[in-house]
């Protein structure tokens, strides 16, 4: 199984992955930025539609962080309740045409409890997404949520739950996989129940490292077992958070250095968030790959 090591950076190391040292001789340096945020809540009661608060995120990335601080980001993936609950065409197409405004090269979306049409529950808003992604040799699993086989509650309601043959296609791809593995979710693990203290014991042996997701609405980062990262990136929200946060990947030769960092997007400014009872700045670590 492939080593991890944590690294907790507390103050003044923000681009240390990033210095001017240069690769080992023979070796040769790759580095990604991605912007990971979740839960705008498009066409939240409490929101208009054009006050956007995804569009905060958007520009926040395009004029502070790229053309002011100098971090170009290469893709993005926005973690679900994307859209609230509404059958509103507009809805879509806003989301649609925030997302291309948004100065990356690709960028990815997963659903979330909220993403299905109000009162008729077996229809979501969105195409799903459940996909895999190679990223400088590790696996990511993009994971939307699902309605399971009856569509007569919301998937809230149902813990995010998920038709036998998606659920299948998750397992397998977790725990075949010989790379590592994070998985990109709306549901926190402990909530979701595809995935059941049995398969969360099963796991304890795969390559599955990293967890990511939304739901919660707050920050939260904890190692699960000492080895499995759930992280929580707080939302964009509909009313007063519009946070998210960048994750920094470095590799050299077999080793991946993973560096996350926490941002305010309607402020513009890097913020701290808590973890193992203190606040940091970012949180790093390194994964084997092959």
């Amino acid at each position: 199984m492939a080593a991890v090591v944590l690294i907790v950076a507390l103050a003044g190391i923000s681009f240390l992955l990033f210095s001017a040292r240069g690769p080992e001789k023979g070796q040769e340096r790759e580095t990604e930025v991605w912007w990971i945020a979740s839960d705008p809540h498009i066409g939240h009661p409490s929101m208009h539609v054009s006050n956007n608060c995804l569009l905060v995120g958007i520009e926040d990335v395009n004029d502070y962080v790229e053309k002011i601080e100098g971090i170009k980001v290469d893709y993005a993936i926005i973690l679900g309740d994307i859209i609230h609950e509404s059958t509103a065409s507009q809805f879509r197409e806003k989301f649609y045409q925030d997302m291309e405004n948004l100065n990356v090269e690709n960028w990815y979306y997963i659903l979330g409890n909220h993403d299905f049409n109000n009162p008729h529950w077996n229809e979501n808003v969105l195409p799903p997404v459940d996909m895999t992604l190679d990223v400088m040799g590790m696996k990511w699993i993009l994971i939307s949520d699902h309605m399971g086989d009856s569509g007569s509650n919301p998937p809230e309601a149902l813990g995010g739950t998920m038709p036998e043959n998606v659920r299948e296609w998750f397992v397998n791809q977790v725990l075949s996989s010989d790379r590592p593995v994070f998985v990109f979710a709306h549901q926190p693990p402990n909530q979701w129940k595809a995935w059941n203290e049995n398969l969360q014991r099963i796991a304890n042996g795969s390559e599955l490292f990293g967890w990511f997701y939304g739901h919660i609405h707050a920050w939260s980062a904890a190692w699960l077992e000492d080895q499995v990262l759930a992280f929580s990136d707080n939302s964009l929200d509909w009313a007063r958070d519009y946070a998210g946060v960048f994750m920094f990947l470095e590799r050299e030769g077999g080793t991946v250095n993973v560096t996350l960092r926490f941002r305010d997007h309607q402020n513009h400014t890097w913020i701290e968030i808590p973890f193992q009872g203190k606040n940091v700045e970012n949180i790093s670590f390194s994964v084997k790959v092959a």
